[in-house]
C-alpha cells in the first residue's frame, strides 16, 4: 500500500486555489437573505408591537448602497404581507456608511527575491505604506402596516403589492421568506 504525499508545489497550487476561492467568496455582494445572527450580513426583522415592525439590511463592502436601500424596502413589504397587511408608512429610516481601513506594503508582502515567496521588507521605513477605505452600507427602517388602499397623498406610504413586483426582479439572493408572521429579530421562517 503506497501513502500519498503532497509535494510543496503541489501544496502551493492547493494554497493558491483555496485564496482564490476565499477571495471570490469575499467579493460577492451580500444576497437578499436572513441574517444569522445580529451582527452578520443580511436582513433582521423585529416586531415592536402589533403593526409597528423594525427592519434592517446589512451588506458587506461589495453590495452598493442602492442595494441595500431597495433590499430594506423589500423586506419592508414582505412583513406587510406576510402580516395579512396590504401597505406600510415609513416612520423612520435611515443608511448608513461604514468605513474601515486597511492598510498594507508596510512590513509583508508578496515579491521575487531570489524567488516568488512571501519575504519581509528589510528597510521598511522607506518603503510606502498604503490606507485603504473599505466601505459597506447599512439600513433600518421603522414601520407601520396597515390593511386597504395606500393614502395617495402620503409620500412615506408603500403599496406593499407593487414594492414586491418593482423591486423583485432586482433581488439577488436566497428565496424571499414564506408568508408567516413573525417576532424573530434573526430569521423569519414559517411557523408550523
Amino acid at each position: 500500500m503506497s501513502k500519498h504525499r503532497f509535494g510543496f508545489s503541489q501544496m502551493k497550487v492547493i494554497v493558491a486555489l483555496s485564496g482564490a476561492a476565499l477571495l471570490v467568496a469575499c467579493t460577492s455582494a451580500t444576497p437578499y437573505q436572513p441574517a444569522r445572527t445580529a451582527a452578520s450580513d443580511g436582513y433582521t426583522t423585529q416586531k415592536i408591537e402589533a403593526n409597528r415592525f423594525r427592519v434592517s439590511f446589512k451588506g458587506n463592502s461589495t453590495t452598493s448602497r442602492q442595494a441595500v436601500d431597495s433590499y430594506v424596502l423589500y423586506r419592508c413589504a414582505e412583513v406587510t404581507l406576510q402580516n395579512g397587511h396590504d401597505y406600510f408608512v415609513i416612520v423612520n429610516k435611515d443608511v448608513d456608511k461604514n468605513t474601515r481601513y486597511e492598510t498594507y506594503g508596510n512590513d509583508l508582502a508578496w515579491g521575487w527575491h531570489g524567488g516568488w515567496r512571501w519575504r519581509h521588507n528589510i528597510i521598511v521605513a522607506t518603503e510606502p505604506s498604503y490606507l485603504r477605505p473599505i466601505s459597506s452600507y447599512d439600513a433600518i427602517a421603522d414601520i407601520v402596516i396597515y390593511k386597504g388602499t395606500k393614502p395617495a397623498a402620503n409620500a412615506d406610504a408603500y403599496d406593499a403589492h407593487e414594492v414586491l413586483a418593482v423591486i423583485g426582479p432586482t433581488v439577488v439572493g436566497s428565496a424571499p421568506a414564506p408568508v408567516a408572521a413573525t417576532e424573530s429579530l434573526h430569521t423569519d421562517r414559517p411557523k408550523t
